[in-house]
């Protein structure tokens, strides 16, 4: 059976609503269920803290709880480039917790992806071989509390920061994967650094869903399930009742993150 691999999964709470299957247990259950073998997971509450290493710490204790925990999960750092201790926040993460990516929220924190110190701590990040994750949003904006933030990652917002972190990989989650590629591409095809995306947010029955996955190149598509935001059956079936040869589906579900998280 294919290896799979998940990029973008999530414990900790969400103040917006209640989740459920938000802990590394429950992930875990669902993992079997759905033949997941490794998630990248990192700490909701990384997003609402003041201070976002709090959920870090959070993060990487309850990873070591368990060897099946530190077995199965590839925990990703969310730091925030606006708070003052940043630098040394990101390198106990990835020095001492041993974290595999970095995930930016800027729409939650504050700052644009171009300000000077979150191009530092993107660079930072691409010295280390470390990825940077960038989720364009968490729920859809019609889902939306009301005290919740109205802004995604655009590809406007992205533009800038490809151009000034040329060497950094970067993963694009949970946006308009069609609209940004297009937008994108030409920077794109310009830089050292990768740039993957996933399709959760692709049409499943959509005949263009073959037809985009072809024109952005299966080497730069990853599997992404949002857990637990949306739910993982919905990206199985995309890939299910798409017409792509198996190698291609292998890129998709674990050879592109296996080689870009240098497992």
């Amino acid at each position: 059976m294919t290896m799979i691999i998940d990029i973008n999964t999530y414990i900790g709470h969400w103040p917006f609503r209640k989740l459920t299957h938000n802990t590394p247990l429950q992930l875990g259950c669902i993992m079997d269920n759905a033949g997941i073998d490794l998630m990248c997971v990192s700490n909701l509450n990384s997003i609402f803290y003041r201070n976002s290493q709090d959920g870090n710490k959070e993060l990487f204790k309850q990873i070591q709880s368990s060897e099946i925990y530190k077995d199965r999960f590839l925990p990703f750092a969310i730091i925030n480039p606006a708070y003052p201790a940043w630098e040394k926040d990101f390198l106990q993460c990835i020095d001492n917790f041993g974290m595999k990516g970095l995930e930016l929220y800027p729409y939650y924190h504050n700052y644009r992806l171009t300000d000077r110190a979150a191009v530092e701590l993107i660079k930072l990040a691409t010295q280390k071989g470390i990825p940077v994750h960038l989720p364009c949003a968490l729920e859809n904006h019609r889902q939306r509390h009301w005290l919740d933030v109205k802004e995604d990652i655009t590809a406007d917002s992205v533009k800038g920061m490809l151009s000034l972190c040329p060497d950094a990989d970067i993963i694009i989650s949970n946006g308009q994967t069609a609209r940004m590629y297009e937008e994108l591409q030409p920077i794109i095809s310009e830089r050292k650094g990768k740039v993957y995306f996933d399709f959760s947010r692709v049409n499943a029955i959509d005949a263009a869903f073959d037809s985009l996955i072809h024109s952005i190149g299966t080497e730069h598509i990853v599997f992404g399930s949002a857990m637990p935001f949306q739910y993982i059956d919905t990206q199985m079936v995309k890939l299910h009742f798409s017409k792509l040869v198996q190698n291609d589906k292998d890129n998709i579900m674990y050879k592109n993150l296996q080689e870009l998280l240098n497992l």
